[in-house]
């Protein structure tokens, strides 16, 4: 669960209940799994550009209820996005955003200064 309060306050609303539903009724199978002919239920409604990402509540209410920002997975493939964008992998996979924030921020800002790796 994200730890944005907007967002837990969006995903929440009748009106993404009903557009989760309808996209898994319109979308009953794995779109993910069916572009390798693999016939698996899609159980889970994903955001292609993560509401997380938005400038601003207008923006992020706008990524959660545009249906063209939406795909319909199964668990496993839903889990496979979120590593393969970096959102996943547990304690791991927050220690390599971690660190790719950190070497972001002393790229931007210049520094030259050794990252600590703890």
């Amino acid at each position: 669960m994200s730890k944005n309060k907007d967002y837990n306050k969006l995903i929440h609303k009748g009106r993404w209940l009903r557009l989760r539903r309808d996209i898994l009724s319109a979308h009953p199978l794995c779109q993910r799994c069916l572009e390798k002919d693999i016939y698996s239920p899609a159980t889970e409604v994903h955001h292609i550009v993560p509401c997380e990402n938005a400038a601003g509540p207008r923006e992020m209410e706008r990524l959660m209820y545009d249906p063209h920002n939406l795909l319909a997975l199964c668990h496993r493939c839903h889990v496979e996005v979120h590593i393969e964008m970096g959102r996943g992998g547990g304690k791991a996979g927050t220690r390599r955003r971690t660190e790719a924030q950190k070497a972001d921020f002393v790229k931007k800002f210049g520094l030259n200064v050794k990252i600590n790796k703890n």
